[in-house]
């Protein structure tokens, strides 16, 4: 009866021990992300990429155009009630930041941060621009199972964080936190509704809050491989 009983209290432990799953890998979270958005040679196809956003506010219309060429260039206007407000032009070393009070040059790991994020599908360059990506574990992401992966660039400056579905492989939140002269300022994405464009998916809802506020914003088109210049990128 004894040894009945210790197999009765001992089964469930191997059961637990027969069907728990081993957490994936660092680069198997990534490939099943770039998997699920359309693969990699559809990605590493692309050499350049203009994305046009728009947000309904209590102030008013905001209409955001944001460019991306390879390898490393960007720019992203940001336009209120018709007004440019704000500009970020980004040529791979250095980042100019426009706004109705003035501009102003930034570079060095600020720059390098920003240039990291802005690149087209940065998961495809992280080994080469030396980010060290590490597995957090699983979290809950609006009731969505997550793995959660913390990234930092190679001299350990900068570090955000991204949440990708355990089921479908698809990004669901990132965290970026920046370092600015007001201290650091972090922002939360959460993005849903991805749709496909020449075979790639993407979201086409980005709710942000950062220390300016919520906003919701609504991804209107995406453009691909239509041409864009280097001449659209200069950080002087």
């Amino acid at each position: 009866m004894r040894k009945v009983l210790a197999l009765l209290l001992f089964m469930p432990m191997l059961w637990h021990s027969a069907t728990a799953q081993p957490s994936p890998t660092v680069d198997e979270i990534l490939d099943k992300y770039v998997a699920a958005i359309g693969g990699k040679d559809a990605l590493m196809a692309v050499t350049d990429m203009t994305t046009n956003m728009s947000s309904e506010t209590e102030r008013g219309a905001i209409i955001i155009t944001r460019k991306q060429k390879m390898p490393n260039k960007f720019s992203m206007l940001i336009n209120a009630n018709g007004m440019e407000v704000m500009k970020q032009t980004g040529d791979g070393q250095k980042v100019l930041m426009g706004g109705m009070q003035g501009s102003q040059t930034i570079d060095g790991p600020a720059a390098q941060q920003m240039t990291l994020m802005n690149t087209l599908f940065p998961e495809l360059h992280y080994a080469e621009n030396g980010v060290k990506s590490t597995l957090v574990g699983p979290e809950k992401v609006d009731g969505k199972d997550t793995y959660k992966l913390s990234h930092a660039t190679a001299d350990g400056s900068s570090v955000w964080t991204d949440n990708f579905d355990v089921t479908t492989g698809l990004k669901v939140q990132s965290v970026v936190t920046a370092k600015s002269p007001r201290g650091e300022m972090k922002t939360t994405s959460v993005y849903s509704d991805y749709k496909a464009t020449n075979g790639i998916k993407f979201p086409m809802t980005i709710v942000q809050q950062s220390p300016r506020g919520p906003m919701t914003m609504s991804v209107d088109n995406v453009k691909i491989n239509k041409g864009l210049k280097d001449s659209d990128f200069k950080a002087q």
